[in-house]
Order: C-alpha cells, then structure tokens, then sequence
C-alpha cells in the first residue's frame, strides 16, 4: 500500500483552513493512505536506531511527507532518511522569511517591489527617503496572511508599525497602482493552477483574511508565468504567489508563500487545488503520469 505522512501544526485546528478529510480523499482516490499528524506529538529519535514516533506509538516510514507548517528539525529528520518532503525546509524557510524571498526574487531577476532591511530599523526621514516618497509598505519578515504589514503615511504611523513588528522590518516601496487588489496565483510544479483577485474597498490590503474579498479571474498568461518563475526561483513544489498590479499595466511579486492556504480559492468556487497537488506529488513520488 503505498502511504504517506501530513504534518500540521495543531495552530491549525480551528482556523477554518484545515481541510483534514479533503487531504485524505484526494490521497485515496489515487490509492495512497495518507497519515495526518500534529507537530507537537512528533518525537524524533537519533542513535543506532533512528526512528519517531507519533504521540506514543512508533510510526512507519513513509514514502513521502507533505509539510503543511514550519517545522524545520522534523522537515529535516526525513530530508536526511532520503523521504521526499513537499515543501522542502530550505523553500520554506526561503518563503517564510521575506527578506530571503526577495533576494531570491532579485537575483533571479524577477521583478518585486524595491525592499529594504536593515537589523535595527532606521528612521522614518531614512526608510522614506530610501523608498521613494513618505508613503511605504512596513512589514515584519516572517509576517502571513496580512498580519503586521502596515501601509505608513508619516512618522507616528511608522514607529507604530516598527513597534507592533518587534523593531524587526522590512520596508517596500508602495505600489499605489495595486491599492486594495492584487493576484493570488497558486502553483503546482511548473503549473499555474488557479487564481482569484482579491480585492478590498477599506483597506490597502486585499487578504481574504483580513476581510477582503475574492473572485475568478482569468490572468493573463505573463501573470500565470511570473507566478511559477518565482515559486521555481525560491524552490516551492506547491506555492501561492501574490502578484501586484503595476502601473503600466504588468505585475511585480510581492509575497512567495511556501504554506499556502486555499480557503479563498473554494470560496469563490476554483478547481480542486489539492487533487492536482497530489496528482503531481504521485508523479514525482511514484512515477505515475
């Protein structure tokens, strides 16, 4: 029986985004059991006899992981027994801190908005210098889902937003162009699999998190392209590509996320996101067409 393991922090339970049975189906219509785990109850163990256990029992190896979090010493345990792990912990690590994501991005020569970082944060006259104008993005490095990214207008605005992101930051030059909207594409190996436009008529941020709003869109092809040029560039198998609209009429990548959520992609009625994941994964996996 061919089987697999899927690890999910237990943060998840709860957020409306976990779609346990989902996972499970989709495995076992392509004739693979799929195991679900929580982080916390992983034990590794290291010595003669290298093995883990889930909660108190042993567990077999598997033939494959899915990483639904940031869990970099259980992603490395199976790295090194040789099991494919979907998402790797090098891209997840890239993805998750977005100061290494846009210098992926740069060196990769995809386009991103202008990003600055520096360890301790400068002051607003030089981060508004730097980024153009007195109006920029701050955000916290490792920030998701809209959670401390701030747009800053003036001085009492940006030390607010240093002080919520715990002095930490990243700064971005404001792409006024995509105020309130912009593109989720999700990719599956080389493929663009799906996207919406988010959009939000309250605030600058689109999020379906933060209380934007979500509809199908039909991308133009540059648009699918970029998306998978940046979750190829940062190492991703399954990524959401969160794409700015730009002034003269083409996009810049603003966020790389290597633990996508679909929640926004079922509310607006999209493709089955997760069957063509593991439709790819029993490619690589097991070789299957």
């Amino acid at each position: 029986m061919r089987q697999g393991l899927i690890l999910f922090p237990k943060s998840t339970l709860g957020s409306g985004t976990d779609a346990f049975t989902w996972w499970c189906e989709e495995a076992e219509a392509l004739g693979i059991s799929l195991r679900q785990a929580f982080f916390e109850d992983v034990t590794l163990c290291y010595g003669a006899s290298r093995r883990f256990l889930i909660g108190g029992a042993d567990g077999e190896m598997p033939d494959f992981v899915i990483m639904r979090g940031y869990a970099e010493e259980i992603s490395q345990y199976f790295e090194q027994a040789g099991i494919p792990v979907f998402n790797r912990w090098s891209a997840m690590n890239a993805s998750h801190n977005k100061v290494i994501t846009h210098g992926i991005l740069s060196t990769n020569g995809i386009p991103t908005p202008e990003t600055f970082f520096r360890e301790e944060a400068l002051t607003y006259g030089e981060a508004a210098t730097l980024a153009g104008g007195g109006t920029f993005v701050v955000k916290q490095p490792d920030s998701s889902r809209g959670n401390n990214v701030f747009l800053v207008r003036n001085v009492k605005e940006y030390d607010a937003a240093v002080g919520k992101c715990g002095g930490k930051i990243l700064f971005q030059k404001y792409i006024a162009s995509s105020h309130g909207r912009d593109l989720r594409v999700w990719t599956v190996g080389d493929r663009a699999a799906a996207c919406v436009l988010r959009h939000s008529s309250t605030s600058f941020l689109s999020n379906y998190s933060q209380g934007g709003s979500a509809e199908a869109y039909d991308a133009p092809d540059a648009a699918m392209r970029l998306a998978v040029s940046a979750a190829q560039a940062v190492g991703l198998d399954f990524a959401g590509v969160d794409l700015l609209f730009t002034e003269d009429g083409h996009f810049t990548v603003c966020e790389v996320n290597g633990n996508a959520g679909f929640r926004t992609l079922s509310a607006t009625g999209g493709c089955n996101i997760i069957q063509i994941f593991m439709e790819y994964l029993a490619s690589k996996v097991y070789g299957d067409k």
